[in-house]
């Protein structure tokens, strides 16, 4: 049996915050500095809006008055009779009265842990609106949980841990998970036959506890734990860095639509190389003759427990066929039993197109 390459595979993230701080700002002698603000909350920071404060309107109005008559000398005038000539004068009083103002301010009062400061409205508005989003990466000292909403149903969410060290990692991902919403947080539940995750958020920190899952455990990691840091929505682009491997089969599984279609045949072009990660750099060529595919990769997935083979957990890269639009490919590599598997992309296995190359 050839002697089986030990490799890493190395992946980094590329991390993107979102704007998910509010600049708060003191207001001096009725004046704001928007230049100087006095601190930034944090979407896991609590805030409490305040009434907006009324302003000081100056209102103008005329009232009639009677008043008597006077001559140059400032005597009252007086009619034949001898009563008081009067006549009706309009009086313009003032008064200054407190009301709420007519247009919007663009600041506006909050209180917080900073104390009573004011925020931008436009930007509390956006703020509040992402703070009730509870998805994105929740860090431990360890590793991470990333909450993902499903696109095509804003109430599940796809849950992924990766805990540990790459290759002594344990790792799961499940999608289309409801979630339960609470006051400050929410619960989500995860089942598979052997393994049940219980999920609890509540003010940004999230708390795993596990049942079974032994599968997905590493030697000295498990998926349970506190994921109390969150970093917000990031955006991880993967690079892949691994040895090159070529492996040759005479023969291999062609399976024209899942599992039961699958039949040991010879390639026409002669024995069939697979290179994983051509040049180091994670594409995988398939060779037969003078016929080659190349694969670009684009995305580490997790494998399921369905898809380990004898206790091996592969590992599992999503492709895109080069010369070919629209050709996506999963790859799963099995290293210690030299094993390769080529499936389908967006399909159920077991109605989906595969090539398995294995001893």
């Amino acid at each position: 049996m050839k002697k089986i390459i030990v490799f890493l595979l190395l992946s980094f993230a590329v991390v993107v915050y979102s704007q998910e701080t509010l600049p708060v700002y003191k207001m001096v002698k009725g004046k704001i500095n928007e230049d100087a603000p006095v601190g930034e909350l944090n979407r896991s920071d609590w805030i409490k809006e305040l009434p907006i404060p009324q302003v000081k309107v100056k209102k103008v109005s005329w009232v009639k008055e009677t008043v008597q008559v006077k001559d140059k000398k400032g005597k009252v005038v007086k009619d034949k009779k001898g009563k008081p000539k009067t006549k009706v004068k309009k009086k313009k009083v003032v008064k200054y009265v407190m009301e709420d103002p007519k247009e919007p301010p663009k600041f506006v009062p909050i209180d917080c842990k900073i104390g009573k400061v004011y925020a931008r409205r436009s930007e509390l508005a956006r703020f509040q609106q992402e703070s009730m989003d509870l998805s994105g990466e929740y860090a431990s000292t360890t590793g991470s949980l990333f909450l993902k909403k499903s696109p095509n149903n804003p109430g599940k969410f796809t849950v992924t841990i990766q805990n540990g060290p790459l290759g002594d990692r344990a790792e799961i991902e499940a999608s289309d998970i409801p979630m339960e919403e609470s006051t400050n947080g929410g619960r989500l539940s995860y089942k598979e036959e052997g393994c049940t995750l219980d999920i609890s958020i509540l003010n940004r920190k999230v708390k795993v506890v596990q049942r079974g899952c032994v599968d997905y455990n590493s030697a000295s990691f498990q998926l349970e734990g506190e994921y109390n840091t969150y970093k917000g929505n990031t955006r991880r682009v993967e690079v892949f860095a691994m040895p090159e491997q070529t492996f040759k089969f005479k023969k291999y599984l062609w399976c024209g639509s899942g599992f039961d279609s699958c039949e040991k045949v010879k390639d026409d072009n002669g024995t069939v190389y697979i290179t994983w990660s051509k040049d180091g750099k994670g594409f995988i060529e398939r060779k037969a003759g003078e016929d080659v595919h190349v694969y670009r990769p684009f995305e580490h997935m997790i494998p399921r427990k369905r898809d380990f083979y004898k206790g091996e957990k592969p590992v599992v890269i999503k492709t895109k066929r080069t010369d070919m639009a629209g050709e996506w490919m999963i790859w799963y590599f099995y290293a210690k039993a030299e094993r390769l598997k080529m499936v389908r992309a967006g399909m159920n296995e077991e109605t989906a197109y595969m090539e398995i190359y294995e001893w």
